[in-house]
């Protein structure tokens, strides 16, 4: 990515990255009562979208908005407790 991508795209995906880091770190250790999976990993996913948003501006000014920016399902979805 440092080497191809213009700036822009680069630190969008440096800000990826890092919260993939964090989210792995706190998982490896175990995490506590206090800390809500889906609160945490929806840091990664702001990041993501935002990665996502910065590099189609730039590749692709002309190519429209996305309606999704995953095929993951809702947090509600029954997927998650059956």
């Amino acid at each position: 990515m440092n080497l191809v991508a213009d700036r822009d795209i680069a630190e969008a995906a440096h800000v990826l990255d890092e919260q993939i880091w964090r989210l792995h770190t706190k998982v490896k250790r175990g995490l506590t009562p206090e800390e809500n999976w889906f609160i945490l990993r929806s840091r990664v996913e702001l990041a993501q979208n935002s990665f996502i948003v910065t590099a189609r501006r730039r590749l692709s000014p002309a190519g429209g908005s996305l309606q999704r920016f995953s095929g993951r399902p809702a947090p509600d979805d029954p997927i998650w407790t059956s």
